[in-house]
């Protein structure tokens, strides 16, 4: 049964309700009425469930293999939904084979920067990509832009390969804070990833590794241009990682590649 995204009334509403009833769970367990705390967090869930269940999907790349959409769960009204929280889960569409992974940046633009009570990642302000992905044979990545109602700027930034390789060897999907993939043979792991990025997007483009859909367009074709007119190059922004939490928000460096210990 297809579902209608919420607006953005509607999804207001229903961070509403959903933090509401956190604050009136947190504030039962202080007074050990653990019975009526038992009830919002059923309160709570609903909220949460309503949430994910009503999250846009948007047309967020095209594959340069095949030319099909990837369709994606993405919150556009604010990085204050729990799209944005490094710990979502969100139930994704099937996609086709070449797709790998989506990874992503987020200009302000001026406005304020501003999250929920969680430390939402949106990355730097510009387009990036990870030479490490880049270098597997078949793999290309794809640039596209996307409108967001605080007056950011999104970049989906989505790695597409001839044959995709194995989960483990990936990386995690934007917003994310771990990698989390299970194998063919059901096996299942974890990682912390520490690639490094590389914001100087003309070498890659002269090798062919980068395709862009066109800034505005509704992110199904791609743009059949020459690789000096890509419009993502050079662009004005902060080249770290950001963290926001709530009306704070901080740059954390650049990912440098140190190994972090993980669990397979």
């Amino acid at each position: 049964m297809q579902v209608t995204p919420f607006s953005e009334s509607e999804r207001a509403e229903i961070l509403r309700r959903y933090r509401k009833a956190l604050e009136t769970r947190a504030r039962l367990v202080e007074q050990e009425d653990y019975d009526l705390a038992r009830a919002y967090s059923s309160k709570v869930r609903q909220a949460k469930e309503a949430y994910f269940k009503r999250l846009p999907r948007l047309t967020m790349s095209c594959c340069p293999f095949d030319g099909k959409p990837l369709v994606r769960t993405f919150d556009p009204y604010g990085m204050d939904g729990l799209w944005w929280n490094p710990d979502a889960k969100p139930e994704e569409l099937p996609c086709c084979p070449h797709f790998c992974v989506l990874r992503g940046a987020v200009h302000f633009a001026g406005e304020k920067p501003y999250a929920g009570k969680f430390q939402a990642q949106p990355g730097p302000e510009v387009p990036y990509v990870i030479p490490r992905l880049l270098d597997y044979p078949g793999m290309i990545v794809v640039i596209a832009q996307i409108k967001m109602a605080p007056g950011y700027l999104a970049y989906p930034i989505a790695y597409f390969a001839e044959r995709r390789p194995p989960p483990d060897e990936l990386t995690a999907d934007w917003g994310r804070g771990l990698h989390t993939y299970r194998m063919s043979s059901g096996e299942t792991g974890w990682n912390v990833p520490t690639d490094p990025w590389d914001f100087d997007l003309k070498p890659w483009l002269a090798k062919g590794k980068i395709r862009w859909c066109p800034p505005g367009s509704d992110n199904t074709f791609l743009s059949t241009g020459p690789p000096e007119t890509c419009p993502y190059v050079d662009l004005p922004g902060i080249r770290e990682r950001f963290i926001v939490e709530g009306d704070v928000a901080w740059t954390h460096g650049l990912p440098d590649g140190a190994s972090v210990s993980r669990m397979d």
